[in-house]
């Protein structure tokens, strides 16, 4: 891989996927939000291109890149992923049409393939208690993920350019700000606040951001078109044994509120969790155990506060 583009490069996966890039010699051009100038520090000093476009705009990608042949398009991008935004069935659907047309823009500038960024979540729309689940908010967020990946792959058909749709599982890691689980139960952790939990007997799986990085990079020189990768660290098991790490790294004294919670989510099956596929064609094996990866990310925190 000699040029990339990555779509969304500005974010927490984004910029550090742009950082795996750039370290590997890849001429990389990120495309980001107009007007996102305050988000740019994630990329400041970095030899990169910078394209602001709007997703709404995607389509007109070409008449803005005069550079083509380039050899994989990152689609990293979404509009409304969490509080509101994630549940309005407008901003979600029109996810769909963004995607698409990135794909058809990355076919007219030469892409040779077109990478994704799935959710493990829409996993959970393939078991029937899943796709009848009453009150699942999420539901519309999943089913555009879905979406994405069906119609994605038969636009990138049409249009003759590789595809595939990487399923990120849990990505976690030095950068995030998000309120996510891992992120935000080692901020409480640190802050000595009580961590009401569920039982914690549903199977996950977590992946440091630097190995996820360079899982999408080794997607994008050996992934197969067509391929259904899992980005995640390979150790699948209840929850409550990763959180219990987690304690055990950042506030071994603090007690978990195991039970405190109702789960109301989807049980899934730890092979839906299987980094087989991924590794067979790429070669890629996580280095950063998950214990490590937490003692880090915690460090870090400490850091900015």
């Amino acid at each position: 891989m000699k040029k990339a583009i990555v779509c969304g490069g500005a974010g927490f996966v984004g910029s550090a996927l742009v950082n795996e890039l750039v370290g590997r010699g890849v001429e990389t051009w990120v495309i980001v939000r107009e007007g996102f100038t305050d988000r740019y520090h994630r990329l400041e000093g970095l030899p990169v291109h910078i394209v602001e476009c709007d997703l709404d705009r995607i389509g007109g990608i070409p008449e803005r890149m005069p550079e083509r042949d380039i050899d994989v398009w990152y689609q990293l991008a979404w509009d409304g992923l969490f509080h509101e935004p994630l549940l309005d069935y407008r901003r979600q659907t029109a996810n769909i049409r963004y995607v698409m047309d990135a794909i058809v823009a990355a076919k007219e500038i030469g892409c040779g393939k077109f990478i994704g960024s799935g959710s493990i979540s829409q996993y959970e729309l393939a078991v029937p208690e899943g796709r009848h689940a009453e009150g699942d908010k999420h539901k519309i967020y999943k089913t555009a993920k879905l979406a994405c990946e069906y119609m994605g792959e038969g636009v990138a058909q049409q249009q003759g350019i590789g595809f595939i749709w990487p399923i990120f599982t849990n990505i976690f890691g030095v950068g995030e700000t998000s309120p996510r689980l891992i992120n935000s139960m080692i901020r409480n952790l640190l802050a000595g606040k009580h961590q009401p939990l569920s039982e914690g007997n549903q199977i996950y799986d977590f992946i440091y951001i630097a190995d996820a990085v360079r899982a999408l990079y080794m997607i994008g020189e050996k992934g197969k078109n067509g391929g259904h990768y899992v980005l995640a660290g390979g150790d699948a098991k209840p929850l409550k044994e990763f959180l219990t790490v987690v304690r055990d790294v950042v506030n071994p004294d603090a007690k978990l509120g195991f039970g405190e919670m109702k789960f109301n989510g989807i049980y899934l099956p730890a092979e839906l969790y299987s980094i087989e596929e991924l590794t067979r064609d790429t070669g890629f094996i996580p280095q950063v155990p998950f214990a490590e990866a937490v003692k880090l990310t915690a460090e870090w925190i400490r850091e900015q506060t």
